[in-house]
């Protein structure tokens, strides 16, 4: 997540989605409210826990499409907080490197 910026703010996580993998049930952030926009996922990038301290922490990495979301569960207390936005819009491809299937 290069050149992110740091939000570091609780969020609602108002949908989930759910993948059973190697016989466990995984839970998944969908749609996000967060600076008074829904923010749906189209996709799920890393996702890992880790330790702060004694506390178990899941990090999620998101994206819808447009720009990637890093969000952090905390397992203890149930909160889901953003911690950072990256803005995916990269520059536009050099004609020379373009196939006739893009628009």
């Amino acid at each position: 997540m290069d050149q992110a910026e740091i939000i570091n703010k609780d969020v609602n996580i108002v949908a989930f989605y759910f993948k059973n993998t190697a016989r466990r049930l995984r839970c998944f952030p969908k749609c996000m409210e967060y600076d008074g926009k829904r923010i749906k996922f189209t996709e799920t990038g890393l996702v890992h826990p880790t330790k702060k301290g004694q506390r178990m922490i899941h990090v999620f990495d998101m994206t819808d499409g447009t720009a990637d979301y890093r969000l952090e569960f905390d397992a203890a207390d149930l909160s889901w907080k953003l911690i950072a936005i990256t803005d995916t819009q990269y520059a536009s491809i050099s004609p020379k490197f373009r196939t006739a299937h893009q628009f």
